[in-house]
């Protein structure tokens, strides 16, 4: 729908118009105050919160999303899409968000949409490779677009396969969730994490260079060395669950997804034979 078709209802009418909808929509103002939800949407959030900041209803950080498209002049009219990682009860939700005009006032439509079943992987609840390809080719065209970095972290569980053979693959699917857990607790809301197969995994840090993607890889080999997994100290070579890191950054390691992410690849092995529970940078 356009939004010059609005233009001459108020918004108690367009309420109304939304109210039969049976997919979960609300409106927001420019100051980001929720002034209306539709049944649909109060029953996925659990309640109505309208008065609220929409960031504090779907977020569970209460932060206001970085990439938000009401912080900018945002054009009557015009979609903008964004995601939500843990909106409604930790499931992914992609809001769409349609700038309207009522009665010379400007609003926006948000629509939800879950997405959670599509882009994450089932064991570990992290994102998946088919989700991790489209941000990946994104974040680089906006790299590209803005004179923006990018890095990538390429992490291998080390003598996982000692671990699943000595506990069974119970135990050992048990660990790939709670290093999930480890990983995620330790990275920025704007990083994502994904699991690209088995037991390696993937950050994309937007907007982060090689030495700052460098101490990300830091903190996560020592958060991970330092946790307790349970049957570490009788499997693994050295009593503990530790990672091999592999860094590669946007423009410095190439401009393609598929140049990153081998490059990132690379130097994770290289981590490996070196020794293994340490990070290397890879080649330029």
């Amino acid at each position: 729908m356009e939004s010059s078709k609005f233009k001459k209802i108020d918004l108690e009418d367009f309420k109304q118009i939304l109210k039969v909808l049976p997919v979960p929509i609300d409106i927001v103002d420019t100051d980001l105050n929720i002034l209306y939800m539709n049944e649909t949407l109060k029953n996925k959030v659990g309640r109505d919160a309208v008065g609220e900041k929409c960031f504090k209803v779907y977020k569970d950080d209460n932060i206001q999303c970085p990439f938000c498209p009401l912080r900018e002049e945002f054009p009557a009219g015009e979609v903008r899409t964004i995601e939500s990682d843990r909106a409604f009860g930790g499931k992914i939700v992609k809001i769409r968000h349609k700038a309207i005009e009522l009665r010379g006032k400007k609003y926006i439509l948000e629509v939800f949409e879950d997405i959670t079943d599509a882009i994450t992987d089932d064991l570990t609840g992290s994102y998946n490779r088919r989700k991790l390809k489209d941000d990946l080719k994104e974040e680089l065209e906006r790299a590209e677009r803005y004179n923006k970095n990018l890095s990538v972290l390429m992490i291998d569980i080390d003598w996982f396969k000692k671990y699943n053979d000595f506990h069974g693959h119970q135990k050992g699917d048990k660990l790939l969730i709670r290093l999930v857990r480890t990983l995620s607790y330790n990275i920025r809301f704007t990083d994502k994490l994904y699991r690209f197969g088995g037991e390696e995994f993937v950050v994309l840090l937007p907007e982060t260079g090689e030495k700052e993607a460098k101490e990300v890889a830091e903190k996560l080999c020592e958060k991970v060395e330092k946790k307790k997994f349970e049957g570490a100290e009788k499997s693994q070579p050295n009593n503990i669950i530790s990672v091999s890191i592999g860094v590669a950054s946007y423009p410095e390691n190439g401009s393609s997804s598929a140049d990153i992410i081998h490059a990132a690849d690379s130097a994770m092995y290289e981590a490996k034979g070196s020794g293994k529970n340490m990070i290397k940078v890879a080649k330029k």
